[in-house]
């Protein structure tokens, strides 16, 4: 295979499109030194087997704008086998398009085979490649500024070279870096059609970058938001649980509402907004927020669980308190949960968890009432999902802080093995818990059984 071929050589622009923009190490900040160790032996590799190797994405995004990156992508002109067999630790992954997934002990660096199609690739989520799939014709992979050009924005169009050390930017994605613009590489509103999940990140992107949405891309967004009911709801749930989980989801929703996509991704979080005046939504993701970046061990059901509980909590409370019994609170959790259950596919498993946390904070909306009743609540495994919404009502909005504050009580007594109330039972296992002696079993029986003696029958 050629250079050209192969796509290496100096840097040439795609055709029809203006030459790239090459930064020379002297020119900017992005040092090796910065990127992860195992990155770093992927892109050498590569390399020195003769093929070009250059770190792609996000993360020449964030390194150059002094971020540290969450993750660090590859892009090659070697196809996806050829990575295979030069790491023992690689699987392919994808239908379509095979990406090698190249597995450390401490993180997973992607490696993607440069190409020219714009469209997303079909990938199953950690799912192994289906060897009976069709692999890419040839003519799908492209050079270095095919792949550039046919990527979401321009800010994550930038490569970094580890030959020369230099960046390289085929779609003006410098430039905007610099002025802080979120845009589309082409026209957004064509861009959006491709993969309507590009919206979402859009909004994604400006609000954990801290930057603005430019207006082109944002008309786009207004016209064509309610294409995002096109896309497949296990994507629309991963971004959700993207944007939720990364300590910046009040910005974030504030964004998909301001755009209006919230209407489309997540109508009861929109309808709780025009229903309650309180704002609750907007306190409960900060609070939320607070906790992702203290490190607090949030479940992710429970983040969901904030989008929902505006509207759960409008349905079953009135000032604060529960106006339903707990069998018509549980039909109306069923009902609430339904139809967002479907339209995110929500597992079997996490459907469950979220429908018994709502259930359970009817609970712990008043003080524990014995001890035996806090360990049962404690060992149901969607406690932990409900112990978050809890504290994240409480702090937000004050309401049944008292009672929060008896069951975190409660928490801390059983965790020392003391009766979770006072004056109560140890729990299972604790040090004085006195085992029964249990009494042999008579038999009944209508006629005397002698007993046996010792060497045959009496």
């Amino acid at each position: 295979m050629s250079a050209d071929e192969a796509g290496g050589g100096a840097p040439t622009g795609a055709p029809g499109r203006p030459a790239p923009r090459v930064l020379a190490r002297a020119e900017h900040r992005l040092s090796r030194s910065l990127v992860s160790a195992n990155a770093i032996k992927v892109l050498y590799r590569l390399q020195r087997a003769g093929f070009d190797s250059y770190l792609v994405g996000g993360a020449v995004r964030d390194l150059l704008i002094g971020r540290t990156p969450k993750d660090f992508d590859v892009g090659t002109n070697a196809r996806p086998s050829q990575v295979k067999h030069l790491f023992r630790n690689a699987r392919l992954i994808g239908r379509r398009f095979r990406l090698a997934l190249i597995n450390f002990a401490e993180e997973t660096v992607e490696v993607a085979t440069f190409r020219r199609s714009p469209e997303p690739p079909e990938i199953e989520d950690g799912g192994d490649a289906d060897v009976l799939a069709p692999v890419a014709e040839v003519e799908e992979y492209g050079t270095p500024a095919e792949d550039a050009w046919r990527r979401d924005f321009t800010v994550n169009g930038l490569f970094y070279n580890i030959a020369d050390y230099s960046v390289i930017d085929h779609v003006g994605g410098l430039e905007d870096l610099e002025r802080g613009v979120i845009r589309t590489i082409g026209e957004p509103n064509a861009r959006f059609l491709e993969d309507p999940v590009r919206m979402m990140r859009a909004v994604e992107y400006a609000a954990r970058l801290g930057f603005r949405i430019d207006e082109e891309t944002a008309a786009a967004i207004a016209a064509q938001g309610a294409e995002i009911r096109r896309a497949a709801p296990a994507r629309i749930a991963f971004e959700l649980g993207e944007s939720l989980k990364g300590g910046q989801a009040l910005p974030i929703f504030r964004g998909l509402e301001e755009h209006g996509l919230l209407l489309h991704v997540v109508p009861e979080a929109h309808a709780a907004l025009s229903r309650r005046s309180d704002g609750l939504l907007w306190r409960l993701l900060a609070v939320a927020d607070q906790a992702v970046q203290r490190g607090d061990r949030v479940p992710e059901e429970a983040l969901l669980g904030t989008l929902f509980l505006p509207s759960f909590l409008t349905a079953v409370e009135v000032d604060g308190r529960p106006v339903l019994e707990i069998p018509e609170a549980e039909q109306v959790i069923r009902e609430e949960l339904e139809a967002p259950a479907l339209r995110l596919a929500f597992s079997n498993y996490r459907g469950h968890l979220i429908r018994h946390a709502f259930m359970m904070l009817l609970r712990l909306s008043a003080p524990p009432r014995s001890a035996k009743s806090v360990v049962r609540t404690v060992r149901h495994e969607a406690f932990p999902t409900a112990w978050s919404l809890a504290r994240f009502l409480a702090t937000a909005t004050g309401l049944h802080k008292d009672a929060v504050a008896a069951w975190e009580q409660a928490i801390g007594r059983l965790e020392q093995g003391l009766p979770a109330v006072e004056g109560g039972r140890r729990p299972e296992g604790g040090e004085d818990k006195k085992r029964r002696r249990r009494r042999p079993r008579r038999r009944r029986s209508g006629r005397q059984i002698a007993p046996a003696v010792q060497g045959g029958a009496a």
